[in-house]
């Protein structure tokens, strides 16, 4: 629960780039002893949220009434 909010938290603050900062943390992570696997299921969920693809667009995240869009687990691979 705690990781789905922290990766819709990243994309809504941070857009294309919450990808790259979650990897930046989760890299940082296991550097440390013992390795925290935390922002590494952080990254995966945010890699799987954005189809993998790492690009920001405004309405694949907001509702029309700007809610944040939470998909359920395997509707956002669908083209």
């Amino acid at each position: 629960m705690r990781v789905s909010a922290d990766a819709e938290t990243m994309i809504a603050l941070l857009g294309h780039g919450a990808y790259y900062e979650a990897r930046s943390r989760a890299v940082a992570a296991e550097r440390r002893q013992p390795p925290d696997p935390y922002w590494a299921m952080v990254r995966r969920e945010i890699a799987r949220r954005t189809r993998r693809d790492h690009v920001d667009t405004a309405t694949r995240y907001l509702e029309p009434d700007g809610r944040i869009r939470v998909w359920p687990r395997g509707q956002g691979d669908e083209m």
